[in-house]
């Protein structure tokens, strides 16, 4: 725990628990916010409008609790999605750092006092963690490492995903306040939030395992052995609904560049360097998002435009997008086989 006095005029942080349809999860992630040990903290507990108990369990156990944070129940007349809950919190919270956590995941008590001890270094405007991975009984089935983040060339230069993740983060609120709310439709806030982090400044993580991070079929973001289990027909939809959560995700991108423009116009020739490729990567995931039903003449000329890109994506994006777009069936046939010949011993299902 943190002594007194080793922070001068401890910062009010806030830690948000966002939820939809999670009764069977719930009630360990409001303990694990309830838990935590730094102060003075705020939590936040905003569902969706859940359909079941969750938004029940919520009052249950915070009606249990008389510990010393400020706890805040917010219940969305409507489905917000997650962009949308994510604003409504950040309407509602105070504090100068925000704590992310999921209605499915558990933090562990130190969690936000670890964040913040690498926050108040300075210059830090995300800071995450290791994470343990559990299964839908809380079995422990691996990890996922934090790792210090790149500057935002570096972001634009690998795409939106596979960076930080939002199960694990916390925001310095200048990435709200600096380029203003999530679009409503974003699915994975975490890659712009990680982008507008590294526009202001730097990237942080905690060399420790403070969250469990729970994977079950409802999950957003796939990992390569949910993916495996899929058959084709459901590659070629996912690839389809990733790609245009990916298209919302370069949108945001471009108009937080334009903003940071405005600020920093000196760095005139990064910035639309950056937006050529962050558009030539959307033209890209234009192709897989019509795949299922273009016709042949639409696909080949999706793919010569973005084989004129070649020289800001690369050649092995290129081809790769140019199959998934011309021929999606076809591409995960062979990428399933790949997978059962590499990762065979996880694999289970027939191609």
């Amino acid at each position: 725990m943190i002594k007194e006095g080793t922070m001068v005029n401890r910062p009010l942080v806030t830690f948000y628990v966002v939820s939809y349809n999670q009764e069977k999860f719930i009630r360990e992630a409001v303990r694990g916010a309830l838990a935590q040990t730094y102060s003075p903290l705020e939590i936040i507990f905003s569902d969706d409008c859940s359909q079941d108990r969750t938004f029940s369990i919520i009052q249950e156990e915070v009606a249990r609790y008389d510990g010393p944070h400020r706890i805040l129940l917010n219940r969305n007349d409507n489905n917000l999605g997650i962009g949308g809950n994510i604003n409504r919190v950040v309407e509602l919270a105070k504090g100068k750092l925000i704590v992310t956590s999921g209605g499915d995941d558990a933090s562990l008590p130190t969690r936000t006092e670890e964040l913040v001890r690498v926050w108040v270094s300075g210059g830090v405007y995300c800071i995450s963690s290791h994470m343990i991975l559990i299964d839908e009984d809380g079995k422990l089935i691996g990890e996922r490492l934090a790792g210090p983040g790149g500057s935002w060339q570096e972001a634009v230069q690998r795409g939106p995903f596979g960076g930080v993740c939002g199960a694990a983060a916390a925001w310095d609120r200048r990435v709200f306040d600096t380029f203003g709310p999530l679009p409503n439709h974003t699915a994975h806030e975490d890659a712009i939030l990680e982008f507008r982090a590294t526009l202001l400044g730097r990237i942080a993580y905690v060399d420790k395992y403070l969250v469990k991070w729970r994977r079950h079929g409802a999950n957003i973001s796939k990992r390569l052995d949910d993916l495996m289990q899929m058959d084709t027909l459901q590659l070629v939809d996912s690839s389809i609904t990733g790609e245009s959560q990916a298209i919302g995700i370069y949108q945001a991108m471009l108009h937080d560049l334009r903003l940071f423009l405005q600020s920093r116009p000196e760095a005139e020739t990064d910035v639309l360097q950056a937006a050529r490729i962050i558009e030539a990567r959307m033209e890209l995931a234009k192709l897989a998002r019509p795949a299922a039903g273009s016709n042949s003449v639409h696909k080949w000329r999706s793919c010569l435009r973005v084989i004129k890109n070649v020289k800001s994506l690369g050649i092995k994006p290129v081809i790769k997008g140019c199959l998934v777009g011309a021929a999606p069936t076809i591409y995960y046939r062979i990428q399933k086989r790949w997978w059962r010949w590499k990762f065979g011993h996880w694999y289970s299902k027939s191609v």
